[in-house]
Parts: C-alpha cells; sequence; structure tokens
C-alpha cells in the first residue's frame, strides 16, 4: 500500500521509545501520515530531537520524557496527549532494552531487565491509554 493510501490526519499516537532507532522512524512515518505524535524517551534529547524533525517536515508532535517502567509517567503521558489533542487514538508500545549475550550466559538480572522493559513498559502505557480508548469508543495498539 502507498503512503498516500495510509492517512491518519486527525488522529493522536502515543510511541514509547521514540527517541531513536525503530521508535523514531515508526514516529516519523505516523507522523507523515499525518498523525500527531506524543512521542516518549527515558532522555529528553533523543525525544526533542524526533519530534523536532517532525514539526521541521511540517507535522505535529509533543515530545515527553518518561521512563515507561514508571507507571505515574505512562499516566502522565496518556493525559497530556488528551489535555493537548483531545483525545488518543493509538499507542505504539515500542520502549525496549537489549542486554547482548547468549541465554545460557545471560544473568538473570538481564533477563529481568529486558522483561520488564518491554512487558511491564508496554502494559503501563497500553492501560493508561486504555480508558481513553473505551471513552472514545476507538484505540489501537501496536507491540513493536
Amino acid at each position: 500500500m502507498a503512503l498516500e493510501q495510509f492517512r491518519l490526519d486527525d488522529h493522536v499516537a502515543i510511541v514509547t521509545g521514540a527517541g531513536r532507532g525503530v521508535g523514531e522512524g515508526i514516529a516519523k512515518v505516523l507522523a507523515e501520515a499525518g498523525a500527531t505524535v506524543v512521542g516518549t524517551a527515558r532522555t529528553s534529547s533523543e525525544v526533542d530531537q524526533t519530534i523536532n524533525a517532525i514539526r521541521e517536515a511540517g507535522g505535529k508532535g509533543l515530545a515527553i520524557t518518561a521512563d515507561a517502567l514508571v507507571r505515574e509517567d505512562s499516566e502522565r503521558v496518556a493525559r497530556t496527549a488528551v489535555d493537548e489533542f483531545g483525545k488518543v487514538d493509538g499507542v505504539v508500545s515500542n520502549a525496549g532494552i537489549l542486554r547482548d549475550g547468549t541465554f545460557h550466559k545471560m544473568e538473570f538480572a538481564n533477563w529481568d531487565a529486558v522483561l520488564k522493559v518491554h512487558l511491564y513498559g508496554g502494559y503501563n502505557v497500553i492501560r493508561a491509554a486504555w480508558p481513553h480508548f473505551r471513552e472514545n469508543g476507538f484505540g489501537r495498539v501496536v507491540v513493536a
């Protein structure tokens, strides 16, 4: 499908891990398709750079420094999206970490850290957006 056929005008999407890598790419593609992007990352320098690039390209977005593992941060992100743009239409749960190593050599602490960020981080942001989806009768979730 050509991007011209894939329009998200008037939609608001939260993208976790939008500061770099896959999340940055997802945020930019959503913005190019017309979505307003609420991008999050643990450091402001990374997510600010992504959102500034979106704005410079003519898109709309908001950068929020947040830790997906902190439930209150995820609730603040969803609340801010609604306060600023009137709604949340979707969440792309992309925030993640990598602890390279072969499985048989991986320490439990590394395994636990990866699971927490990928699973609990995803749960927190999706859970924070869910009441808004229900209220609007619409919502989409992508776990990247």
